[in-house]
């Protein structure tokens, strides 16, 4: 997403121990956010997730070692731990709310489409630019409502100069996907704003058939986004959405194993 990056900010907080919110973090705090940090730079989610759970449950409590740890466990794809731990943030600094636009997409994962919708209306009075923000509440709206009415409903988000935001911003619009395609495809491949533009290409053109109910197209897009994901934030929310609707198996698969967007 762009715009501020309150995970970083919770990383940078936790590594230099300089705080205006609480006292600096222990030994073992510091030790546990640079593991859960080096595990997802190796994509190692179970590891990661491990440590995020030892730093949540460590004293003494800070906004930031609660917000990072969050983090960490929405990336490694435990929604319902990083729901809990977004939601004691917000008890423990109210004010912080509008920021945590990491919540809306866990609670989007979570089928909890309404609170999701709102935490995205409220992101935007901090981040009025950001066409993802517009792009994940258009996909809550139209779960709790309808497509149609997600239309009516969407967010302005003007000036957002990444590409192809434009043409996906347009897209929740009109629904017309051959312009966010042509406008990712005009950039070499070969060049990191090549590969930018794939992977956000088609992990919003997932979002949007997953938000009109085409869960083939949405599948599809979403498994290509993932093989030009970057090892970041966003990066392992594709790897996360796009286990969040893959397959399970049937009834003639008994000894196949869930597929589980915690298992990444």
């Amino acid at each position: 997403m762009m715009g501020t990056k309150l995970g970083l900010f919770v990383l940078l907080v936790l590594f230099v121990g300089v705080s205006v919110f609480a006292q600096p973090p222990t030994e073992d705090q510091t030790r546990l956010a640079e593991e859960a940090f080096e595990a997802l730079r190796e994509l190692k989610f179970d590891e990661a997730a491990s440590a995020a759970e030892k730093l949540a449950a460590s004293q003494p409590k800070s906004m930031q070692q609660t917000s990072y740890a969050a983090d960490v466990l929405l990336r490694s794809g435990r929604i319902e731990p990083a729901i809990e731990l977004f939601d004691e943030t917000i008890k423990m600094r109210p004010f912080i709310k509008p920021h945590l636009w990491q919540r809306g997409i866990a609670l989007y994962f979570d089928k909890k489409f309404d609170e999701g919708a709102e935490q995205f209306e409220i992101h935007r009075e901090v981040n009025p630019n950001d066409v993802e923000n517009a792009a994940w509440h258009f996909l809550c709206v139209a779960k709790s409502k309808s497509p149609q009415e997600a239309k009516k409903l969407l967010l302005p988000a003007p000036g957002d100069p990444r590409i192809p935001m434009k043409e996906i911003l347009q897209l929740l619009d009109d629904g017309d996907m051959d312009p966010v395609i042509e406008r990712m495809e005009s950039v070499d491949v070969k060049t990191s704003g090549g590969r930018s533009a794939r992977f956000y290409g088609h992990l919003y053109l997932g979002l949007y058939a997953d938000a009109v109910g085409d869960l083939p197209k949405a599948r599809q897009h979403l498994k290509q986004s993932v093989e030009f994901a970057p090892k970041n934030y966003m990066g392992d929310v594709a790897r996360v959405y796009s286990n969040h609707l893959a397959p399970t198996p049937g009834p003639s698969e008994p000894n196949a194993s869930k597929e589980d967007p915690e298992n990444e």
